[in-house]
């Protein structure tokens, strides 16, 4: 008799556990500002952003393929995730060390390498520490224990992703560092914590695991059962009486084969489910970007861009108990939703609704878009940096106009091509008039700032910023002569800049209140710069100085409540389908093809980030309302295709029974043949 096996929860999947939190919490952390970083610090548009955002996730679920069958074939899982985990530090640091200004290095290239080695290291641990938990239980003696392990594992990765989601935009905006508003460095150095800390934890249970002999990869023997069946089809050309994969059997056992006929028929329905993924996982790109043009104040709480993500995981731990305990019994009492493949075309259906709503949002929030500089026209704009009102005049363009002292002249649409020198005359009674030549070119915003004899252009960039912070720049007339003239942080209540004279560059400041301030004295006060918005600051001294605030272009209006709808109705697809999706995959498979399927999955996941990187490339110059009705129609089109490819399928018990019934009726005709006899 073998040794007793004890029918309590294993201690040591404790430490496992850990380690896989540890994993997620580092992954979270970094998706959720990574497209904010590669488009505000490294200059990637938003289409270059996106794309190469989900060129990472593609790679995190193509990696633990390999992974597994290193680990299967040749390491075994506890090595593979130890080396893995040194990669994934190593990816880490060099990332959060690439984001510190003051070193110089190739910020792009250290980057993307950084990024690469974060997606071999999550290869190895993502396949593996998860089996690795399950290996340490005794089945079936602790059959009731495993499921409560894998039911705590996933608690604990959602768990992990909202306090990574959570903290994470903190670290990033909260903390100043290296002369930014913002500390990268940090925030990606936070989770590199992290992962050091859980090699520790890990590796400090060693002697406790149960750990397996590496065996082969299941994987490998799948695909070379398929290629066997295949070769020798070719070869002896294909019967209609027998199935094509039968023609492996000389080198693959009966029900090996079997187990290949049933996994494929699953995998034809998970054709079409990659769309699903491709919809999903723009959480943390597009949305996050769409969440930047918006106002997170919301009562008394002010929610970040790339903190909006924490209302999926939050909504998932709330919608899975409702779900299973009431929502999924109500619909099957009234026949609805009876089985996995109805839930997974309900949480695509879910998913194409959301993206609609998304779009919706999107004309929506395309009504508080400044004006940008057009093709064949200029923007001018002339700022009085005067004490007296000035003049303007130029009869060809029809420019008339009186700048009261501290204000400025705006043209958004004058006819220009190319480039051309535009006289106008000033005039004004604290400065002698004259003509001046304003040198102006096509599809940029032309500024000017007139003070005494002096006129200096500059170009305005009168878009919102990419990080989402409110822009300003000064215009200081040269008889402002001060010790120290700074722009005051009322709300942190603390010194936020050092003004000088002449006009100064665009800078990214916080969103608060501000006030100007002559050593002790306070020129001007409650200035309210917000998320969003663009301004100038011009300042004059007569007497006393005097400033005044220009709004080039509005701060974000529109409430990101509105994005709301669309996270939530994400969420619940996701339970419906990601879920459901998993339990079906594990349920279905042959107990030996499930870790095929377990691949198989995660591929699904990474295809749907190739979509995305596809649709991004050929929709490039569209809109992104219209990009995001495109994703409406691709989900709602891959859901009639799984609908029709499901309608024939058979479930894995409905199979046994009608296979113990055929077993049954032959026995009966083999006795009765025999009783005939």
């Amino acid at each position: 008799m073998g040794a007793k096996v004890e029918d309590r929860f294993p201690i040591i999947v404790i430490i496992i556990i850990i380690a896989e939190f540890c994993e997620r919490f580092s992954y979270s952390a970094m998706r959720a500002f990574l497209t904010l970083y590669l488009r505000s610090k490294l200059g990637f548009s938003d289409e270059s952003a996106t794309e190469t955002y989900h060129v990472f996730c593609t790679l995190i679920y193509v990696f633990p393929i390999i992974g597994g069958i290193l680990a299967d074939n040749w390491l075994g899982k506890f090595r593979t995730i130890v080396y893995m985990m040194f990669i994934y530090l190593a990816g880490n640091v060099l990332v959060a060390v690439a984001a510190i200004p003051h070193l110089n290095l190739p910020v792009k290239f250290s980057t993307i390498l950084g990024l690469f080695m974060i997606t071999i290291g999550t290869g190895g641990i993502k396949p593996c520490v998860s089996s690795l938990g399950g290996e340490q239980f005794k089945l079936p003696q602790q059959e009731k224990h495993l499921a409560m392990y894998f039911s705590i594992l996933y608690f604990t990765l959602c768990v992990g992703s909202l306090i990574a989601k959570t903290v994470s935009p903190i670290l990033r905006s909260e903390v100043q560092c290296f002369g930014d508003k913002d500390c990268y460095s940090l925030a990606f150095g936070a989770p590199g914590i992290v992962v050091m800390f859980s090699i520790v934890i890990f590796v400090s249970g060693k002697k406790r695991y149960i750990l397996a002999k590496p065996e082969g990869n299941i994987v490998l023997t799948f695909v070379k059962c398929i290629f066997s069946a295949l070769k020798n089809t070719i070869k002896k050309g294909r019967s209609k009486d027998v199935h094509w994969l039968d023609n492996a059997h000389s080198k693959f056992d009966k029900r090996f084969i079997t187990d290949v006929k049933r996994t494929l028929s699953i995998l034809v329905l998970f054709t079409v489910l990659p769309v699903f993924w491709a919809l999903l996982d723009q959480m943390g790109s597009r949305w996050t970007l769409q969440a930047t043009k918006m106002n997170g104040k919301l009562g008394f709480v002010t929610i970040k861009p790339d903190q909006l993500q924490v209302i999926a995981p939050i909504s998932i731990l709330i919608f899975i108990p409702l779900t299973q305990k009431y929502i999924y019994p109500f619909l099957e009492k009234h026949n609805i939703l009876t089985n996995p493949l109805h839930k997974l075309s309900a949480g695509g259906i879910l998913a194409g609704v959301a993206f609609i709503a998304s779009a919706l949002v999107e004309i929506y929030i395309k009504t508080t878009y400044p004006n940008l500089p057009q093709a064949g026209f200029v923007q001018l704009r002339i700022f009085n940096g005067n004490p007296c009102s000035m003049s303007i005049e130029n009869e060809n363009y029809q420019i008339m106009y009186t700048i009261p002292s501290l204000s400025h002249y705006t043209n958004k649409y004058l006819p220009v091509k190319g480039t051309e020198n535009i006289t106008i005359s000033l005039g004004g009674s604290c400065f002698a008039p004259r003509d001046v030549i304003f040198h102006v070119e096509e599809k940029l915003a032309n500024s000017f700032f007139v003070t005494g004899d002096e006129v200096v252009r500059f170009i305005d960039n009168v878009d919102k910023s990419k990080s989402g912070l409110p822009v300003v720049r000064f215009l200081i007339s040269n008889n402002v002569i001060n010790t120290k003239t700074t722009l005051y942080n009322d709300g942190r209540d603390e010194e936020e800049l050092i003004l000088n004279r002449g006009v100064s560059r665009q800078l990214e400041v916080f969103a608060s209140t501000y006030s100007i301030r002559d050593n002790n004295s306070i020129i001007m006060e409650n200035i309210m710069m917000d998320s969003g918005g663009v301004y100038i600051i011009v300042m004059n001294k007569e007497e006393n100085i005097t400033a005044k605030l220009i709004v080039l272009s509005e701060a974000n209006s529109i409430t990101m409540a509105l994005l709301l709808p669309q996270f939530l109705i994400m969420s619940l697809a996701e339970v419906l389908f990601a879920v459901t999706g998993n339990e079906f995959a594990f349920k279905e498979s042959p107990e030996s093809m499930r870790a095929v399927m377990y691949a198989v999955w995660l591929l699904t996941e990474a295809m749907g980030n190739v979509i995305i990187i596809i649709i991004t490339r050929i929709f490039v110059d569209f809109q992104q309302e219209t990009q995001s009705f495109i994703y409406s129609g691709l989900m709602f089109s891959a859901i009639l295709i799984f609908h029709y490819l499901s309608r024939g399928y058979q479930f894995s018990h409905d199979a046994e029974s009608n296979r113990c019934r055929s077993d049954s009726r032959v026995a009966y005709h083999q006795v009765k043949a025999e009783t005939v006899q």
